[in-house]
């Protein structure tokens, strides 16, 4: 129960705004798996690239975008149910407002992606173009999660404690998730 009270604690005495509802992406959401395996991606991240496997960089970073894209398409409005593939999802955010710079960096990264993934063994792409791919893409996936933190969610105000809430919704703190993207190695 202390973190639901400090919760209430902050909603009453934070500045309007800095608080935002994130809902839950899946119906039944694997909430501790799935908060672990986040805990662990920068790191998981750092070694690949320091052991140059940049396909599994690239692998990673995907899906950290793609579970971001879910974030956005859950929390802004919309009636269409959202695509499963990386690509559909990307044009359905473009549609419900993601910023078209940011869309077009996310595009080309994920037709890069396609070559690496896809076509590594069929020579679309050498090895040593791979990294290329993970240099352009650093810095993308803070990009892309300042702009769904910024532009979707629902503000956190005192009626939270009356409203419904779901497994796997989560309320993040606005300027700290900010100062803490802007401060770290890139995924």
């Amino acid at each position: 129960m202390t973190h639901t009270n400090d919760l209430l604690q902050a909603i009453r005495s934070e500045p309007p705004g800095s608080l935002k509802l994130f809902r839950a992406t899946e119906e039944q959401p694997e909430v501790e798996q799935a908060i672990a395996n986040l805990g662990e991606l920068s790191q998981r991240v750092q070694n690949a690239r320091a052991t140059n496997c940049l396909i599994e960089v690239v692998s990673l970073r995907l899906q950290y975008m793609d579970i971001w894209l879910r974030v956005y398409f859950e929390n802004v409005p919309h009636q269409e149910s959202r695509e499963r593939e990386f690509g559909r999802l990307l044009k359905q955010c473009l549609g419900l407002g993601l910023d078209k710079g940011l869309y077009d960096r996310l595009h080309d990264f994920n037709r890069n992606r396609v070559k690496t993934i896809h076509g590594y063994l069929v020579g679309v792409i050498s090895y040593d173009k791979l990294a290329e791919v993970v240099v352009q893409s650093d810095g993308l996936s803070e990009r892309l999660v300042e702009f769904v933190l910024v532009n979707s969610g629902e503000v956190v105000t005192p009626e939270f404690e009356k409203q419904h809430h779901n497994r796997g919704d989560t309320v993040q703190h606005i300027p700290r998730a900010l100062a803490h993207l802007r401060s770290r190695e890139p995924i």
